[in-house]
């Protein structure tokens, strides 16, 4: 059995063992702070870093690979969730835009790696629901990074737009007194 890509050798002879716990790790990095919540229960350590568990509320719609170069979306939802977590979403303001990263693992019987995490999808929040009641809920979309291809580039050429990208250069400053400038060529 060989590796791919994102799984090692180590990895992809682990998963053919009779107990291999597949789990998938999410970081989604808000302006308050980051938040990390794995598949599981409990608490996970990796990197550093404390992976919350969501256990049964925690929902990720499929994770999409395509061979063509185009954005795909992904949905991460927790429900029902305490009414401290809605309001803390509903609270969040400044989160479009920002990272979001996802990794897939494997335990054994006790619990621990059986190999360091693999990348499953990178890409940038973008919408958030949240539904408050008698089920409340939050969803997030996310969007790969090849988003950015399809957004269209506003840029100008001016100096304003110039100064806002390049602070101090003077490329565009003498471009509207050359809009209506009149040049005469010597005659030949």
């Amino acid at each position: 059995m060989s590796g791919t890509p994102r799984l090692s050798n180590q990895a992809a002879a682990a998963a053919t063992a009779p107990i291999a716990t597949p789990v998938v790790m999410a970081e989604l990095d808000f302006a308050t702070g980051p938040f990390r919540v794995w598949t599981g229960l409990g608490s996970l350590d990796w990197a550093g870093k404390v992976f919350e568990g969501a256990g049964s509320i925690g929902a990720i719609s499929d994770v999409e690979e395509t061979v063509e170069l185009r954005a795909v979306r992904l949905t991460l939802a927790l429900s029902p969730v305490p009414q401290e977590v809605v309001d803390i979403a509903l609270a969040e303001r400044s989160y479009r835009l920002r990272p979001v990263t996802l990794w897939g693992a494997l335990l054994d019987a006790q619990g621990a790696f059986v190999a360091d995490p693999f990348p499953l999808w990178a890409g940038l929040m973008d919408t958030m629901e949240v539904t408050d009641g008698a089920e409340p809920s939050v969803a997030l979309a996310c969007e790969s990074r090849l988003v950015d291809l399809e957004r269209a580039e506003v840029r100008r050429y001016t100096d304003a737009d110039q100064q806002a990208e390049y602070p101090g250069d003077r490329f565009f400053e003498f471009v509207p007194a050359l809009q209506e400038a009149e040049i005469r060529l010597p005659n030949q």
